[in-house]
């Protein structure tokens, strides 16, 4: 009787000093650029309407704390590390590339993100639309079309024009990281060939004549992708060439890189 009391003493001793577990490469910390609190002018994502009329959102002034965002997007190496630990479904990487994993939905980038904070102790998670855009500085498009009427054509046309415009031509090459170079706030690539997920969902918001809201419809089965323009993507697409693009023109690849929180 003794025995298999003495035994399962042993075997709590040795998992207490660390023997039979299996070690872990330690996990570098992704570099991030932090940009200082202040004052930011946001214009919000989303379809906004007074009465039947289709408008710009509001561009509002609001207060930021400070924020720190990953300065590269999470790479092919990246992804693959929470591939290995079974905490990410498998999509086509290479362990060791230093390009930006694509080809990723919302719900794979949340949970790399859910694994990262695991395997850091760090809170890491998407950045909101605005956190996106006050990193991309002068690369940062808030969708202002000015094209407002009764119409709703008109402004289909003109938010179409002016995503082709932007985007150019498609870049179907995958690039390695730095190729599209820095924001004026350190942050690399933003607005190159990957469209980035933020954690906003798409809105729909209704104002009063005098600017103030009346109602507002969040359909958080689509999420907002950043880039050379606003996306509108439903979040477990991975390729939104391929179809899930709510509207627009949709982007040559879907990535992502994630905010720290304090």
């Amino acid at each position: 009787m003794l025995r298999p009391i003495l035994a399962a003493g042993l075997v709590a001793l040795a998992l207490a000093a660390g023997y039979g577990v299996v070690a872990r490469d330690p996990l570098p910390l992704p570099e991030t650029v932090t940009i200082p609190g202040g004052t930011q002018i946001y214009r919000a994502s989303g379809e906004y309407r007074i009465g039947t009329r289709r408008i710009d959102a509001p561009a509002v002034s609001q207060q930021v704390g400070p924020l720190h965002i990953m300065k590269y997007q999470v790479t092919q190496e990246d992804y693959a590390r929470c591939m290995a630990d079974g905490a990410c479904l498998e999509v086509t990487t290479s362990p060791g590339a230093q390009i930006p994993q694509t080809g990723v939905s919302w719900s794979d980038a949340t949970a790399y993100a859910d694994w990262l904070s695991d395997r850091t102790g760090l809170r890491w998670r998407l950045p909101t639309d605005a956190e996106w855009l006050r990193a991309a500085a002068e690369r940062g498009f808030d969708g202002a079309l000015g094209a407002e009427g009764a119409n709703p054509a008109d402004r289909w046309l003109a938010s179409y024009r002016s995503e082709v415009e932007r985007r150019g031509e498609a870049d179907l090459t995958p690039r390695p990281t730095g190729h599209f170079g820095a924001t004026s706030t350190g942050m690399q690539d933003a607005a190159g060939n990957v469209w980035e997920w933020t954690n906003s969902c798409d809105e729909r918001v209704q104002l009063a004549e005098d600017g103030q809201t009346r109602a507002i419809e969040r359909f958080c089965g689509v999420r907002v992708a950043q880039g050379k323009h606003r996306a509108f993507v439903v979040d477990f697409v991975r390729d939104a060439r391929s179809g899930g693009c709510a509207a627009g023109v949709p982007p040559d690849f879907l990535g992502f890189r994630l905010v720290r929180e304090d």
